[in-house]
């Protein structure tokens, strides 16, 4: 019995080992000692031998302003074995000295949560102030590392503001571009007095472009007609999703200083000291709004193959071995690298393979802000399996995309390749009740595949008369039917006072037939109307239950009003990621398969249940 136990005892330690060990987390932080203002690159990793998704969960930080630096992903299946890694760059910036603990960084999976060891960091002082922090969070306006200062003839709008106390500005680089073109948007904040508070800040609508954070900021001071001024300058990339007139709306920051209207010089006046103690006057700054010409990309010369992708593009192509057998799995690995939209680049047309055996095509991506740029690169990785002996050639890739700086369609192409293959051993592969011999290399599965037939022979039962509940039941209809008019009139009536209490009663309703609509979308293929009608769904429900606008909402209001009424953070994450999804699949929408727009079906119905339970909670409350 001892044996027994002790074995079974093993058996399940080691089977919590296993599990404990499908995906694993790490963070570095580098430097570990660092200077007040200077910049510490914190790295999460996440690997494992399943396809991860989804972003981990910082702990609270309350020493440092945090912001995103950048994010890669690698997805790979050998021989039948998935494996895939995430890593998450984020920039931190010590606003003061000391020995400070980076609490563990966490990240759920199949109900359990992975989390990392606490870092330590040495901060010590340099002379130098604390950085601003990126757009959705208030800047601070201490000075920090001075960059060098651009001229002030090359500052827009700043002319206009000359003698005041602090202003902001908002700019872009262009103001004609094709859609998925990069835009870069730069907030600048001009501030020559002392502040009481730290600001309140609200960056500008970006709705109809995808945007990216460009980080760092920087610190500055510039001279504006002999006055001068301290500088924070933000960078972001925002990248049009739609051709026509777009509007970036302004910018606005709230910020708090010494009460300026009253005239006290004496310190030991009354005045004075209701001044010093006082909140001080609170300023509203407004930037001004940039209208945006969005051209679409252009149908003159465009090639049958184009999937969408604008920017700077390289192409490269190579198989993961020279030398095979037969069944073997071999990768093809396809990469697109350059500077543009990374996340819109569109699958690469794959040629005919004769003597070969295609599986799924799989894509990760590496996305690199560098010198105020997006660049990175998209691999997609092609399972495929030799069938034939001997030297075997994949034609040449072609890519096509477009270059908005030369205004045309530019084509990249790789040479061939090829892959020599001996013979392999076989093995009898059953399908349905025969059975064949057909080479089968590690790492491939053949399932069984036949017609089950369904059964025709069954016998009828004999018609039996009704009992006599029935036909009593049957005399009371009348009177009911008369109680459910009453009701239903009353229901109208309740309907028609309360135009917030009926949008939320048909908000499911709605949601439905949109559904049914994107699916129907799905199986014609029409991936673009698809996505439309699942934001739609999800957009509409939203607002049908928040009491807001259905065409005037935005993806940030409505996650926005979740977090208000204390929604689950990963849930609001699951509805902004797919927001994400159908914006970005407005850039390339040949390039999204049957299985994933079901899938995203299926996640939308999924969020539709769960936050209505939330919903219809927080309204009893």
């Amino acid at each position: 019995m001892r044996k027994i136990m002790g074995s079974i005892i093993l058996c399940a330690l080691t089977a919590s080992a296993a599990w404990a060990q499908e995906i694993s987390i790490s963070a570095m932080a580098n430097p570990q000692q660092a200077a007040v203002g200077q910049h510490i690159r914190l790295v999460v990793t996440i690997e494992g031998k399943v396809n991860l998704k989804g972003s981990p969960r910082l702990p609270d930080m309350p020493e440092f302003q945090v912001y995103e630096g950048g994010r890669s992903s690698n997805f790979s299946f050998v021989n039948g074995k998935i494996s895939s890694a995430l890593k998450f760059t984020y920039v931190l910036v010590p606003k003061g000295t000391g020995n400070f603990t980076i609490g563990p960084v966490q990240i759920d999976h199949a109900g359990r949560t992975y989390s990392t060891q606490p870092i330590q960091i040495q901060v010590g002082s340099s002379g130098r102030a604390v950085q601003p922090s990126r757009p959705s969070r208030p800047p601070v306006v201490p000075p920090g590392p001075r960059a060098k200062p651009p001229k002030t003839d090359t500052l827009p709008g700043t002319s206009r503001y000359a003698g005041k106390g602090a202003f902001i500005t908002t700019s872009v680089d262009h103001r004609r571009v094709y859609v998925n073109e990069p835009v870069i948007l730069t907030f600048r904040f001009f501030s020559r007095i002392r502040l009481l508070s730290q600001p309140q800040y609200q960056p500008p609508d970006t709705s109809g472009f995808w945007a990216e954070d460009l980080p760092p900021q920087r610190n500055y001071n510039v001279r504006i007609q002999g006055q001068e001024y301290q500088v924070i300058e933000i960078k972001t990339a925002l990248f049009p999703t739609t051709a026509g007139k777009l509007t970036i709306s302004p910018a606005t920051l709230v910020v708090q200083t010494r009460d300026f209207r009253r005239r006290s010089f004496d310190p030991l006046g009354d005045d004075f000291f209701r001044d010093f103690f006082s909140g001080g006057q609170q300023v509203k700054l407004s930037s001004d709004p940039i209208n945006l010409e969005v051209k679409p990309i252009p149908r003159e010369g465009r090639p049958k193959e184009f999937s969408g992708t604008v920017g700077q593009w390289s192409l490269s192509a190579k198989l993961d071995r020279k030398q095979a057998k037969v069944g073997e799995a071999v990768t093809m690995e396809i990469r697109i690298f350059g500077e543009g939209n990374v996340k819109s680049v569109g699958k690469p047309r794959i040629p005919v393979l004769k003597g070969f055996k295609v599986y799924e095509t799989v894509s990760s991506s590496e996305v690199q802000k560098q010198k105020g740029r997006v660049k990175g690169v998209k691999i997609y990785r092609t399972l495929i399996r030799p069938e034939v002996t001997g030297k075997l050639t994949i034609p040449p890739i072609i890519y096509n995309y477009f270059n908005p700086g030369k205004r045309r369609f530019e084509k990249l192409e790789v040479p061939s390749l090829s892959l020599e293959v001996l013979p392999g051993k076989t093995q009898p592969v059953v399908v349905g009740s025969r059975s064949t011999s057909e080479p089968v290399g590690p790492g491939v599965k053949v399932v069984a595949e036949d017609i089950r037939y369904l059964k025709t022979n069954f016998s009828l039962k004999p018609f039996r008369p009704w009992p006599a509940w029935i036909w009593i039941a049957g005399f009371l209809l009348p009177p009911i039917g008369l109680g459910a008019l009453w009701f239903w009139q009353r229901r109208q009536d309740q309907l028609a006072s309360d135009p917030r209490y009926a949008r939320r009663l048909k908000a499911e309703q709605s949601a439905r037939r949109v559904l049914r609509q994107a699916r129907t979308q799905r199986l014609r293929r029409d991936s673009k109307a698809f996505y439309a009608s699942l934001s739609q769904a999800l957009t509409w429900y939203l607002a049908d239950h928040l009491g807001i606008s259905r065409s005037g909402s935005t993806k940030r209001e409505i996650v926005q009003k979740l977090h208000d009424i204390g929604a689950e953070e990963i849930m609001v994450e699951k509805l902004a990621n797919l927001f994400d999804e159908c914006d970005f699949a407005r850039f390339a929408p040949s390039g999204r398969k049957d299985a994933e727009m079901e899938r995203q079906e299926q996640e939308a119905e999924d969020l539709l249940v769960k936050l209505g339970r939330i919903l219809s909670k927080e309204r009893k409350v």
